[in-house]
């Protein structure tokens, strides 16, 4: 069963809401956990994320072995980047950890660190290997502070000099995947270089370096997700019925493509989350679609 350990979501205040997409804290402190509740599942993402580790160690989930048994890798720095990652993913500590990530829409990280999102993908890195200058001193800066909400805070106080947007969004709700594809479909469209599909669709690709295709998967994937999640809270989850009225060709259809970005059928996704630890992120992104 899930136990206590901490997660919530955090929402970005409306200067920053076109920059950063939400973030996570994770603290396992003071919490008893199995080693198999120690892992963390999570589903592939069109975002780049930057993350930090206060107090623990956590190692990716590198590959399965002939035996089924995970494969790690070494220990993540204090202070990660990691770029859209077309597959699932999990991490494993071996003890208690208390860690941030903060999700930025790559065009944005793109913006704020000059580093095109088509050179992250698929890749976990240093974050010092790649960004510097004031970015890199305002993510440094947060490692000497105790994490939590009070360090996203401290962050947003950093990028908010940095990240001069004359249009703050509206927040107050999780934002969609959806609605961000929208803005991007409106501002490749009116670019004054070439106003085709083609060239729209090059130009969503150099900003998130994900192809037109990709990125619909994920806004399909996500309306599965919230309209599961209510769905669900009013007592009536009907995963055919579903497939159909959004517009698969059938609930097969529908779990292939929640498979390619979780690694597992909706059904067995749902059993996962209400009763394992490790899925905690999908959890918690589950209590906030509602």
């Amino acid at each position: 069963m899930p136990s206590a350990a901490s997660a919530r979501l955090l929402l970005p205040r409306p200067t920053l809401a076109a920059c950063v997409f939400v973030g996570v804290e994770r603290d396992t402190r003071g919490v008893a956990l199995s080693d198999e509740q120690r892992f963390n599942h999570y589903p592939a993402t069109p975002m780049s994320m930057i993350s930090w580790i206060f107090d623990g160690a956590l190692h990716m989930v590198e590959e399965r072995g002939a035996d089924g048994r995970p494969v790690l890798g070494p220990p993540l720095p204090r202070l990660v980047l990691s770029g859209p990652q077309r597959g699932p993913m999990a991490s494993w500590s071996p003890g208690p950890v208390h860690a941030l990530s903060v999700a930025f829409y790559p065009e944005a990280l793109g913006r704020l660190s000059g580093i095109g999102a088509d050179s992250l993908v698929d890749r976990i890195l240093p974050l010092e290997e790649l960004v510097s200058g004031p970015l890199l001193a305002a993510c440094q800066a947060l490692l000497m502070s105790e994490g939590g909400a009070a360090a996203f805070h401290r962050l947003e106080d950093r990028l908010e000099p940095l990240w001069s947007d004359p249009r703050p969004c509206k927040t107050g709700r999780t934002p969609l995947m959806r609605d961000w594809l929208c803005s991007l479909a409106l501002k490749a469209t009116l670019s004054r270089t070439g106003r085709g599909v083609r060239q729209a669709q090059r130009r969503i690709k150099g900003w998130t370096g994900l192809s037109h295709r990709d990125l619909q998967l994920f806004a399909r994937v996500e309306e599965v997700a919230v309209r599961v999640a209510q769905d669900r809270e009013g007592g009536e989850l009907d995963l055919a019925g579903l497939a159909g009225e959004l517009g698969f060709a059938d609930q097969s259809h529908m779990g292939r493509e929640v498979r390619r970005l979780t690694g597992l059928s909706p059904g067995r996704l749902n059993g996962l989350m209400a009763t394992h630890e490790a899925f905690w992120f999908y959890r918690l992104l589950d209590e906030s679609f509602v």
